[in-house]
């Protein structure tokens, strides 16, 4: 029996199972028919790890009707991403080809960027707080994306860019599943959890080049994302960082800032980015992401002067000022219709974030942005 792991996207909640649910062992957990229930049992499934069984997927196949190919939205390319990620680092070692895989995917997620950067910076910033198990696969696609956009920014050649794009994808690769279990775990960092962070650098660089992967700017990137010119990085404490690992480990640290964990809320954008800047002493990497963010960047959550609360959709002529989708009305109460407001006049001014950011999350981007389908 050959067995496929099933991804988020693959089972969905109320919905009968069209095949039977298995463990790593084969062992049957959910007969066909079963039905989710909710979206705390799908989590814990899927942190579990489910399988199915290749040729009851085949067998399915089979009956359907050849149906018209209808595009993908831009969204779902962009949770296709972290699909495939998730596929490819699971279990590295085990993927035939993985260094031309980790090439198609970085060129992928170049694409989505130059198409449309705003949508991609919204599924970054919105982080779909409730999905930690998503962590150690997510973090890496908006990680790259923010790469790809601070490069090109800084006037990269474009073969530099891609170079840099699969080490981000790629730096975590030796911990990936560490990632997941860390981000909802509600206990502090273990020792052994520590000691493998330490070192996962140079054994990320070491699993790529087992993998035949023979790209030098992309391994150094990779085994120096967490040095500092200071000499208090790690895993070697050297002094002298390759570029590329700077603004890796700049996007690295901005993504990981916003994001939520189990244990401590996400930090607000404004924040992170001053953190940021402050770290970098206003440097020209520091300067590059602000000037691709923005002060309120697509995907967050702002509150106007005239009462409203709104998300922001894209990026303005000037940093304070997005243009943005309201969400609520002047009493801060939810409404149906979405109604954009240019930030640039007055009554629509940005005051500061909004104060709950729990109304972000129920709005669907097709809401905000149409259905955006991808070329």
């Amino acid at each position: 029996m050959q067995l496929l792991k099933l991804v988020e996207s693959e089972v969905q909640v109320g919905i009968p199972l069209p095949w039977n649910v298995r463990n790593q062992d084969s062992t049957l957990l959910l007969a066909k028919g079963y039905v989710v229930r909710d979206e705390a049992q799908l989590e814990m499934l899927l942190d579990r790890g489910i399988f199915v069984d290749l040729e009851e997927v085949r067998a399915l196949e089979a009956l359907k009707p050849a149906a018209p190919q209808v595009p993908e939205s831009i969204f779902a390319r962009w949770t296709g991403a972290v699909d495939t990620l998730e596929a490819l680092l699971t279990s590295p070692e085990d993927v035939p080809d993985l260094g031309p895989r980790i090439e198609a995917l970085a060129q992928t997620v170049m694409d989505l960027t130059s198409q449309d950067p705003d949508i991609g910076l919204f599924m970054a910033m919105r982080q779909d707080q409730a999905r930690h198990l998503r962590y150690g696969f997510s973090h890496p696609v908006y990680t790259a994306l923010h790469c790809v956009l601070m490069a090109r920014r800084m006037g990269w050649a474009e073969r530099r860019v891609q170079s840099l794009t699969q080490a981000a994808l790629t730096m975590n690769a030796s911990i990936a599943s560490l990632q997941v279990q860390m981000a909802f775990q509600d206990y502090p960092v273990l020792d052994r959890q520590r000691a493998q962070i330490r070192k996962h650098p140079a054994d990320s660089a070491a699993l790529l080049e087992r993998a035949g992967v023979a790209d030098c700017a992309w391994l150094a990137a990779v085994r120096e994302h967490h040095e500092q010119a200071d000499g208090k990085g790690y895993p070697t404490g050297a002094a002298v960082v390759d570029e590329a690992a700077q603004v890796l480990r700049m996007a690295d640290q901005f993504i990981a800032r916003i994001s939520p964990r189990t244990l401590r809320p996400a930090m607000s954008i404004q924040e992170a980015t001053r953190q940021t800047f402050r770290d970098n002493q206003g440097g020209p990497m520091a300067r590059a992401l602000i000037r691709v963010l923005g002060l309120f960047p697509p995907g967050d959550f702002v509150q106007l002067a005239n009462g409203e609360q709104a998300i922001v959709v894209r990026r303005g002529a000037e940093a304070r000022t997005p243009l943005v989708a309201a969400v609520t009305d002047s009493q801060g109460r939810s409404v149906t219709t979405t109604v954009q407001r240019d930030t640039a006049q007055p009554e629509f001014a940005i005051t500061g974030p909004a104060p709950d950011r729990s109304l972000l999350v129920r709005v669907p981007p097709e809401r905000l942005y149409g259905f955006g389908v991808a070329h």
